[in-house]
């Protein structure tokens, strides 16, 4: 039989029309009762009644993510690695595929009175509780610039996020339009790429921030409020290091919304003012560097855009720099090392003079990971130099505390992941070992994905190569693993787990494979 086309992604081909029959296979249920909608979508898109339109293995990962704005790999983790537990998230799928919302263990918000909590429900074939959500705090309607009543654009050139104006006002148009409720978490926000992407980072550095000016309407802020909220902050980024993104996101996201109404209805002097966009702008960080680990990298692009934007209002170019070095890192992991070059070099020309050795070290770092993505290995070397001298010079009592994170241990292990990508893996084991011993307990989800590393490069070709060595680090990492919500630690040990099927005849491999199999699903090509 010969193979089918694949139709275009139009609205048509969106809404394929299948029988109530369809959803009653044995895998449907099985992936139903298990609560996982990655499995849903494995089992949609590879059912036989698709076979006559799209061939006879059905409709591929990269269609189907076409239709719901992912990548080919997001497809793949999704469906291989743990079950998405962000409800918006879920309804989204649940409507682009047509299911049957009396088959889902969740309320879709139109089943709901508006303003209600999404709570979770128990399907025909989840008969187990479903996981609770924690009830949203109360957040303060913001007014300004409102997204409309239907579904808002993805073309750059009407993203206000992207295209507000680079002043106080534009800044809270554009945060209020990210903090707008169920209207942003319903859509999945297509990543951004090229001149799109970089252009806010040459806006933040060219404009010259405003003078700060008060907020003359609603309750007054205090200091009190102000310094209750930085501590909330610190608390979720402590979180987000043990726990993993999928278990901050949310609440992460409450927080930037309640500051954004703040700025945008609430009463305060210059200095209060300028504490609240510092304080905009580190959660704006935070929200983005959770949905990346989430997977959610146009969510997490948006979010690091109008945090630059407080940042830039602030006149705090430091912060900005951080907020660059954060989506250069993103961008090399998205394919896309060319923009992450060009987020440092700007980071950098934004921050001569004022930038600490702890700053400098991670700008340097996030640019040797580029250099590496791109095959330049004098430039990447050039900079994992860089940063290993500035991370000498560390003075933590003089550092900002939003680079708490920053050691000489993370910066030597990096530089070893940053080698693995060269292809010089016999170098990098030695910065991997090096770095991952002095590493810190307490950031659970970068030690698992450092193991994981570390086990990579123990199984490609060269005198590192060290099976058993690579299997037992592999498993230290699912340990910890199995304690976090992050899409890109369950993506490191899928990888793992493809590197070492091959080799399944070595008895330390093979427990790690069925553990690791086991862990991402069970459902592994």
């Amino acid at each position: 039989m010969p193979v089918a086309s694949e139709p275009p992604a139009t609205s048509s081909s969106l809404r394929p029309q299948v029988p109530p029959e369809f959803w009653q296979s044995d895998q449907f249920r099985d992936a139903f009762a298990a609560q996982h909608m990655g499995r849903i979508v494995r089992a949609y898109r590879t059912h036989p009644h698709h076979y006559a339109v799209y061939g006879p293995s059905g409709i591929s990962q990269g269609l189907l993510g076409r239709w719901l704005g992912l990548s080919q790999p997001q497809v793949s983790r999704t469906e291989n690695g743990p079950p998405i537990r962000n409800l918006d998230t879920l309804a989204y799928w649940a409507r682009t595929l047509h299911i049957p919302p009396e088959l889902l263990w969740f309320r879709l918000p139109e089943q709901q009175d508006e303003g209600a909590v999404t709570e979770p429900v128990v399907s025909p074939f989840a008969a187990a509780a479903a996981t609770s959500v924690l009830e949203p705090l109360a957040v303060p309607q913001a007014t300004g610039a409102q997204p409309g009543s239907g579904e808002h654009t993805d073309d750059p050139e009407h993203d206000p996020v992207l295209v507000a104006p680079w002043n106080h006002r534009g800044t809270v148009e554009a945060v209020v339009v990210l903090s707008g409720g169920g209207w942003v978490k319903r859509r999945v926000f297509l990543s951004l790429a090229g001149p799109a992407l970089t252009a806010p980072a040459h806006q933040w550095l060219v404009h010259e921030p405003e003078p700060l000016v008060s907020g003359l309407a609603g309750r007054r802020v205090s200091g009190q409020l102000v310094a209750r909220l930085r501590a909330t902050a610190t608390e979720l980024r402590q979180m987000d290091d043990v726990a993993g993104g999928g278990s901050v996101l949310t609440m992460a996201q409450q927080l930037f919304a309640w500051v954004a109404g703040l700025l945008d209805r609430a009463s305060y002097g210059e200095h209060t003012g300028r504490s609240l966009y510092v304080m905009l702008a580190e959660l704006g960080q935070l929200c983005g560097y959770s949905a990346f680990d989430c997977g959610e990298h146009g969510l997490a692009q948006r979010y690091y855009i109008v945090g630059l934007r407080a940042a830039h209002s602030a006149d705090d170019r430091p912060f900005g720099a951080h907020i660059l070095a954060t989506m250069a890192r993103q961008a090399t992991c998205q394919g896309q090392p060319a923009e992450a070059v060009t987020f440092i070099e700007t980071a950098l020309a934004g921050t001569r003079r004022q930038a600490t050795p702890a700053l400098l070290a991670e700008l340097y770092d996030r640019q040797a990971h580029a250099f590496a993505a791109l095959g330049d290995t004098s430039a990447c070397l050039a900079a994992i130099s860089q940063a290993r001298t500035q991370a000498e010079q560390l003075t933590p009592d003089d550092d900002p505390p939003w680079l708490y994170w920053l050691d000489p241990a993370t910066i030597t292990a990096n530089a070893g992941t940053s080698l693995l990508e060269l292809g010089q893996a016999e170098q990098a084991v030695a910065l991997l070992d090096e770095g991952v011993a002095q590493f810190s307990a307490s950031f659970v989800r970068d030690r698992q994905i450092f193991l994981a590393r570390q086990a990579e490069a123990r199984t490609l070709p060269g005198k590192q190569r060290d099976l058993e060595a690579a299997a037992g680090l592999g498993l230290q990492s699912l340990d910890l693993a199995e304690s976090l919500d992050s899409t890109r630690g369950a993506g490191r040990l899928h990888d793992l787990y493809l590197r070492m099927k091959p080799h399944v005849q070595v008895p330390a491999v093979r427990e790690f494979v069925e553990r690791a199999k086991e862990f991402v699903g069970g459902r592994i090509d």
